[in-house]
Parts: structure tokens; sequence; C-alpha cells
């Protein structure tokens, strides 16, 4: 009996605690999300990646990693070379809440092919107009007589804010070239 008495004694002592620690002021700023966050990384996003296709005849399968579509002809699309010699091929394209935004069965990696690309928005000096900044995510698959499966993410960047505040170097092949990227 003497148990209960201190137990029930305790009882409003902890849910006075309780009430004034939960209804505190949160005086802590809310963190910056940071929208390159997985950005350039080299695994795979949606599942492990295959690949069993021979790539010596039509040529290796590669996936840019960063975009910057300011019209300088530099990293301006998404580019996957060689992928116009694949012709059973789709690409799908994500933002980073995993909203489609992209989707094509014949996509191309320049402006002057026939077919698909992305970004493929107004393109200006600031960026393309329908896309925002940040990392998103893709998958490629390639079915011929062999399946070629790989996802990923790559990043698109409009200079918003500055380099100086962004590290791209992982993103970037040494002596790679980009006025947005490297500032000259």
């Amino acid at each position: 009996m003497k148990k209960l008495k201190t137990f029930t004694l305790y009882i409003p002592i902890l849910l006075l605690a309780l009430i004034l620690t939960s209804c505190e002021e949160d005086n802590e700023k809310p963190q910056d999300v940071d929208v390159f966050l997985g950005c350039c990384s080299e695994d795979p996003v949606y599942g492990d990646n295959v690949d069993n296709l021979d790539q010596s005849i039509n040529g290796e399968i590669s996936v840019s990693d960063i975009l910057t579509p300011n019209g300088d002809g530099m990293n301006d699309l998404f580019g996957i070379t060689n992928i116009e010699n694949y012709s059973n091929h789709s690409i799908t394209i994500y933002n980073s809440e995993d909203e489609l935004v992209f989707e094509s069965n014949n996509y191309v990696s320049g402006f002057n092919s026939e077919g698909d690309f992305f970004p493929n928005g107004e393109q200006t000096q600031s960026g393309i107009t329908t896309y925002t900044d940040g990392t998103y995510k893709y998958k490629l698959v390639i079915e011929d007589e062999q399946t070629f499966y790989k996802s990923g993410t790559f990043c698109l960047f409009t200079n918003n804010p500055p380099v100086e505040q962004q590290n791209f170097s992982e993103c970037l092949d040494l002596g790679e070239f980009d006025q947005i990227l490297t500032g000259y």
C-alpha cells in the first residue's frame, strides 16, 4: 500500500514535467535541405544495375552526372553516350520526390538529333524554366537479345545558389571545362 501511495505521488510530477518540456518553443532554425544531396553518386537508386549487354559492337553506354543548361554547349543536356545505337531503350527521370518528370523510348544525346532529350524546357541564361535545381534520379533500360539496366542520380545546376556555395568536384572529369561550374 505504501508503494502505491508513493507511485501516485510521482504521477502528477511526471505529468507536469512532460507538459513543461513538450510545450517549450522550438528556437532551433530549420536546417536547410541540400537539394544536391546524392548528386553524382555511383550508387544505383532503383535496385541493382544489370549489364548483360555486349557493348563492344554499338559502343559503351555512359550516363552524364551533371547538367548545367545555360546554352554554352557544355553539359546542357542529360547525356547518354551511344544511346542512339540501341533502338530498344527507355529512359525515365524523376525529381527528388520520386515524381516522374520525363520519359522517352526515343532518347537522343543532342539538340541536333531527331528524338527526345532532357531537359526539354525553355533554355535561358539562368537555366531551364520548367525544372528546379537539384538531384534527379534516372532509370535506363535497354532490351535487345541481352539486358542493360542502370539507375542513378545526376544534378541539374543553373548557378542558383552560386557555384562557390556548392562542391561539384566529384561530378567533373579531370580536365573537363564547364563555365558555370568552374567560373571561367
